[in-house]
């Protein structure tokens, strides 16, 4: 009990017992039960863990039939877009993304001193004539995010794949598959396919959304094995705990959690958008744990965060991504995504 206490101490808001979280894309199931009822050796965690990391790496390559030779473990996804840029995008280099892509990949381009540029998108796609413009001006690095945060779109994998024939083999391709778990494809993503068959290729995933372990902080990156020498290189050592490897080998085994996950994710998204449609707001959430809403004005935007704010819930205004109009509002428990329709309804109706 103290030491679940001490846990909640280190979590943002969480002894705010007026706070609602459905700003950070976190899972609405909590972790798996195997993780919350496991007993593990606390007496160990006076020692260092496995270096390799290859009882955690054997467990991801037997969950997704990929090399673990090619697996490089990461402290979140967030290590190891760090890990992959410091390694491959020097000062002057260019790193290229759809509009509007997760900000971690221009916070970390700016700090290195690269150059950002950005694809256009329209409604959810990428028009192949945008690419080819953007690969004319031969980007070091080319991120597609799948499913895309904010946005909430998806690309399916055959016309992934299409777009990704179509760069120079010398223009790293990173595709961010955080999501990934919720999708149609889980068992044959395009990420996972284009590092199969590609040099110069990165997948990136994360346990943090659908397995429900944000806090312990893991991810992990299926390298082309051209570039995974350099990029494990970087990894430092020790980087992702005991605790946090042991609980992503129990994670994957529970796929009940995950499934459950998924179709809680699927079915709230559906009756959220379709509550934001029925009052001519555009809403989407295709294959993620949030919906994104767009709203006419700004104003319109700051008017329903601020009502939602004084209910109790925490939504994530995305003034970061230049969509000052726009709102991103993550999926909770049931009480609270029941809580959060009728609020919505009462103020969208004013």
């Amino acid at each position: 009990m103290m030491f679940s206490k001490k846990i909640r101490e280190c979590v943002e808001g969480a002894n705010n017992n007026t706070s609602i979280r459905l700003h950070a894309n976190e899972n609405p199931l909590g972790s798996p039960d195997i993780i919350q009822t496991g007993q593990y050796d606390l007496s160990l965690l006076s020692l260092y863990p496995d270096p390799t990391y290859n009882a955690l790496r054997a467990a991801i390559g037997e969950r997704w039939n990929i090399n673990p030779e090619q697996i490089i473990t990461g402290n979140g996804s967030d290590e190891l877009i760090d890990i992959t840029l410091r390694s491959l995008l020097k000062p002057g280099a260019r790193l290229t993304a759809p509009r509007h892509s997760f900000m971690m990949y221009k916070k970390r381009t700016d700090i290195l001193g690269a150059l950002y540029s950005e694809i256009p998108v329209n409604s959810g796609r990428i028009l192949p004539e945008d690419l080819k413009e953007a690969v004319s001006h031969k980007p070091d690095i080319l991120v597609l995010v799948n499913p895309s945060n904010p946005l909430g779109h998806y690309i399916a994998p055959s016309e992934m794949i299409s777009l990704v024939e179509t760069i120079p083999p010398e223009t790293t391709i990173i595709i961010d598959e955080a999501y990934a778990e919720f999708t149609p494809d889980i068992e044959n993503t395009a990420g996972i396919q284009i590092v199969h068959k590609r040099v110069n290729s990165i997948c990136l995933r994360t346990f943090s959304k659908a397995y429900g372990l944000a806090g312990l902080r893991l991810g992990w990156a299926y390298v082309s094995a051209d570039l995974y020498p350099q990029l494990e290189a970087r990894r430092a050592p020790y980087n992702v705990s005991a605790l946090s490897a042991l609980a992503g080998e129990h994670a994957l085994q529970d796929r009940e959690h995950l499934f459950k996950t998924t179709e809680y994710c699927l079915s709230w998204g559906r009756k959220l958008v379709g509550l934001f449609e029925d009052y001519g707001v555009k809403a989407s959430a295709q294959y993620v744990n949030f919906v994104f809403v767009e709203f006419d004005s700004e104003e319109r935007s700051r008017e329903i965060q601020n009502s939602l704010n004084s209910e109790g819930f925490l939504i994530a205004r995305l003034t970061d991504y230049s969509l000052d109009h726009c709102l991103r509002i993550s999926f909770g428990p049931r009480e609270q995504m029941e809580k959060l329709f009728s609020v919505l309804e009462k103020e969208l109706k004013a």
